[in-house]
């Protein structure tokens, strides 16, 4: 049976893969400084030679990024997720907002 963490680690995995379909330009999203910020934030924790997020100037910008992205969600915790979970709902209410 899956823990809780390996729940929301799998739900939000789901959500990058949907996000950064190559059939969509979404993908595009996760360099808004909120959404990178997160993912910089769980990989400096992780990594104590980590400086800052990559750049995302080459030809597979999109593959790097979900890459950078899913080794943020496995590698986060539960406060982490959660936190992830409070920036998606800010930004979906923003977004219904305007």
């Amino acid at each position: 049976m899956k823990t809780e963490l390996e729940k929301f680690r799998t739900r939000w995995l789901r959500w990058l893969g949907q996000k950064t379909r190559a059939d969509r330009p979404t993908w595009v999203t996760l360099l808004d400084s909120n959404w990178a910020g997160w993912a910089s934030k769980v990989h400096s924790r992780c990594n104590p030679n980590f400086v800052k997020s990559p750049t995302w100037k080459s030809a597979d910008c999109r593959k790097k990024l979900k890459r950078f992205w899913m080794d943020a969600i496995n590698m986060a915790t539960m406060e982490e997720l959660i936190t992830l979970d409070s920036l998606y709902a800010t930004e979906t209410i923003e977004r219904r907002g305007r």
